[in-house]
């Protein structure tokens, strides 16, 4: 995979996957799926369907929120950094699997759609119009998909960081040799310490827990500003 540009933004451990195995026989799980006409493992964890199953669900309080991943992509894909060619995307899932965006992609605002784009995603592995590939998903680790990009500095939002705002944050990094910024997409909590280990630093740029694509759109805008003044 080439990397074209020196900005990436990787949207991380997020809550974003299928109905797993050990909660795709509970009757909240069953009913949705046949509402939807799907199997089972073949629809999204949502935690706005699924809650009773979940309960006992290894770290459920992090998972089944695919409606944070949609805000999170739409958020990254609407900015002229990833319109103009400028920035790439991933999403790295809870289950480890990446998923790499074409060019200038535009995602369903409507979540249904999204939902159906992702269900599609999960079963294919692809999404292509016309030869062309939209969407590609594979399994691979947030570790393996640092080696993969070979940035020159990670960098990671979270509340555990240390304080600052996403002008400074910006500017303090400017002079990387490619630059990743790491958010999350999960309902609670922070990163996972194999994946915060891997940052070289971790900043938080407000006195109070941001959501996710509000953190995608202050540091995004920054970005954006200093790469013009470059």
């Amino acid at each position: 995979m080439a990397i074209t540009t020196k900005i990436t933004l990787i949207i991380a451990e997020a809550a974003l996957e299928t109905v797993p195995d050990e909660i795709a026989r509970h009757p909240s799980v069953i009913n949705h799926a046949r509402r939807l006409g799907l199997k089972a493992s073949e629809t999204l964890l949502d935690r706005s369907y699924h809650h009773a199953a979940m309960k006992g669900l290894k770290e459920g309080w992090k998972r089944g929120r695919p409606d944070l991943v949609h805000f999170a992509m739409l958020e990254a894909l609407s900015t002229p950094l990833f319109m103009k060619g400028m920035l790439n995307v991933y999403v790295h899932t809870v289950g480890d699997k990446v998923i790499e965006m074409a060019g200038q992609l535009r995602i369903p605002k409507s979540y249904f759609r999204f939902e159906g784009l992702m269900v599609k995603l999960f079963q294919d592995r692809q999404v292509v119009s016309e030869d062309t590939t939209l969407l590609r998903m594979w399994d691979c680790s947030f570790e393996q998909l640092l080696q993969e990009i070979g940035p020159g500095r990670v960098i990671g939002l979270s509340t555990a960081g240390v304080q600052s705002d996403a002008e400074k944050v910006v500017r303090k990094n400017m002079d990387a040799d490619h630059c990743v910024y790491v958010v999350g997409a999960f309902p609670r909590g922070h990163f996972s310490e194999k994946i915060a280990k891997l940052f070289n630093f971790t900043y938080s740029i407000d006195e109070i827990g941001l959501e996710s694509h509000v953190v995608i759109a202050r540091l995004l805008y920054e970005c954006e500003k200093a790469t013009l003044a470059a």
